[in-house]
């Protein structure tokens, strides 16, 4: 008898098939199907690491910053539905995340001299939807964690504009 893999009923047509018979290529370029990674992370030690524009969250996401900087923008991130994790710890660093207003957030996390805050600017708790939900966790040991919950700016807005073709006014 063979193992049962999630991956391998995830990865199947939707008529059913055998396992050789996969997604195609066409189908992530189209935007049909979006698989998230499972788990990801990045870390800054003496350093400053940057995360903005397109790309895709996984479930559960670590970020570490040691004596560094991390900056975490999803406000063009691709965030799949349900539940997504951000482990944030910072020591003697700085860990700024930005969320759009239309993804719930939950955020509970610890300091020890240090700061871990949650603000809305220009937004509304009100406005998020509960279909899609970030909980950030984490420690800020000396440091700050930042979590801001705020719309696109006009910049952001026209790049997207340029890029579908409309005009923005």
């Amino acid at each position: 008898m063979t193992e049962f893999k999630a991956e391998d009923y995830r990865l199947r047509e939707a008529g059913g098939g055998s396992r050789g018979a996969g997604i195609r290529s066409e189908d992530y370029r189209g935007g049909a199907i979006t698989a998230s990674p499972s788990h990801g992370g990045v870390v800054s030690f003496l350093s400053s690491n940057e995360k903005e524009g397109r790309w895709q969250l996984p479930r559960h996401f670590r970020a570490l910053a040691v004596m560094g900087n991390v900056e975490l923008d999803l406000r063009e991130a691709e965030v799949g539905y349900g539940l997504s994790v951000i482990e944030a710890v910072t020591v003697m660093g700085n860990i700024e995340l930005t969320i759009p207003p239309e993804i719930t957030v939950e955020c509970d996390g610890d300091s020890l001299l240090g700061t871990f805050t949650l603000k809305y600017v220009g937004a509304s708790p009100t406005q998020a939807s509960p279909d899609r939900v970030i909980r950030i966790t984490g420690t800020a040991y000396i440091g700050a964690v930042s979590v801001t919950v705020k719309k696109p700016s006009r910049k952001m807005l026209d790049r997207l504009a340029r890029t579908f073709g409309m005009d923005s006014e």
